[in-house]
């Protein structure tokens, strides 16, 4: 693999293009160990958890006026985007709990958290800006009841976290222009994340030193580690934005599972036609080249409340979720927090029959259910054919292939091993 890299690391402009063009017409991603077509997994991605932001409630717009405000372009339902409460996890989680897999296991929701937040609040001698690193909060996004939910639903296995974000913006850039004029001041003051020129304060932007991603990086890893119990098992840049040094940071880090790379924006591509042609070359490259790492391509989009015609993209959505199995391909399904989190509760409301409208569907026959798997099984079971994942209270060991195997298990707290006999599923007491 080395040489590879040295070949391309020698070819000049076009003729880099050329290589990786004909890498990516000769190359196909690997089939790995598993017939996914006859698992028929699905895993829910969703970002933005646990980001106090964008409005701690919807009452802000009653007192501000949001056009004299230009924090840059973001789909309508996000302006009143906030804090998700217990009640809306709750609700979740008996969404989840309500329909079962092929392996006689509940539905499994996996949030993407954001695990920091800068708020501008007043002091004794007047404002400063806070940190508060999750499960904290800032006092204008205070949630009664929020952790015990979010708790619960991980000790039941209905809820399994896994890393989004340290603050979903470029901090430093929110620091000098927050205060920048007197609406943003007035707004900041009232909890509001958004700022100017926000849309494209991107926190992985290729103009962020390594250094400082590095030591953001390796802060958030304790906090996730230190709220949830485990090391993070899975990432999704914010505003699919990254380049090939963030996967090189994830990597270093321990982090070798990476959703979303088909909707990867790397700055550093051309822009453009060009750019768009040399993000697929790239991304093929990208498999061949970095076997070590896992990518997870969400196949499936279920985002009900960025709509009017609900029932299309229902619809939409569970046509791909048979494709991606009919074309041997886990069912990735990508749903944002916005669907089930907002200061409207008819958007909630909105989301949440949505999802359960395409749980119910997908496990209407009994003879042909679906199985609820989160990333870490999925990267498993692609390169290896068995997986191992600590949902709640409960182990839960997979061999998906025709052979018995042996599945070692190392974790914080115990070392163990198993014997798992071919196509079979075996839970246990963690």
């Amino acid at each position: 693999m080395k040489n590879w890299k040295s070949m391309v690391a020698m070819l000049p402009g076009l003729s880099l293009l050329v290589f990786m063009g004909v890498v990516g017409l000769v190359t196909v991603e690997s089939a790995g160990l598993v017939d996914w077509r006859n698992l028929r997994a699905v895993t829910f991605q969703s970002d933005d958890w646990g980001l106090a932001g964008f409005v701690p409630s919807a009452d802000v717009w009653l007192e501000y006026n949001r056009e004299e405000f230009h924090p840059g372009r973001f789909p309508e339902v996000y302006w009143e985007s906030t804090l998700e409460d217990s009640l809306m996890v709750s609700r979740l989680c008996d969404i989840m709990a309500s329909v079962w897999g092929s392996d006689g296991l509940p539905a499994v929701f996996q949030p993407n958290y954001v695990l920091s937040s800068l708020s501008y609040e007043k002091g004794p001698t007047g404002y400063v800006w806070n940190r508060y690193d999750w499960p904290q909060l800032p006092t204008a996004y205070q949630r009664p009841g929020l952790l015990t939910a979010v708790q619960h639903g991980i000790d039941q296995g209905l809820w399994y976290p896994e890393f989004h974000a340290t603050w979903h913006y470029d901090p430093t850039i929110r620091l000098e222009v927050a205060l920048s004029s007197d609406i943003s001041q007035k707004l900041t003051k009232a909890g509001v994340t958004l700022f100017p020129g926000s849309e494209k304060a991107w926190e992985l932007a290729p103009w962020r030193s390594t250094k400082d991603l590095n030591s953001e990086l390796f802060h958030s890893s304790r906090i996730f580690e230190n709220a949830f119990g485990r090391p993070i098992g899975s990432v999704m840049a914010p505003d699919y934005i990254w380049d090939d040094r963030i996967e090189a940071m994830w990597q270093a880090h321990g982090i070798r599972v990476i959703q979303g790379k088909r909707e990867q924006r790397d700055p550093t591509l051309l822009p453009g036609k060009s750019g768009r042609i040399q993000k697929y070359l790239k991304r093929k490259f990208d498999l061949l080249a970095n076997r070590q790492r896992q990518y997870l391509k969400r196949n499936c989009r279920l985002e009900p409340v960025q709509t009017h015609d609900v029932d299309e993209v229902l619809k939409r959505c569970l046509a791909d979720t048979r494709k991606a199995w009919n074309g041997g391909y886990p069912a990735i399904v990508e749903t944002h927090r916005v669907n089930f989190a907002h200061s409207d509760q008819s958007v909630v409301q909105k989301g949440q029959q949505t999802l359960e409208s395409y749980l119910f569907s997908i496990c209407e026959n009994p003879d042909f259910l679906p199985v609820f798997l989160v990333d870490t099984e999925i990267a498993q079971l692609q390169t290896r054919g068995v997986s191992w994942v600590v949902r709640g209270k409960q182990i839960i060991l997979r061999n998906a292939t025709h052979s018995r195997r042996l599945i070692a298990i190392s974790s914080f707290q115990s070392k163990r091993v198993f014997m798992v006999a071919a196509n079979s599923v075996v839970v246990t007491k963690w």
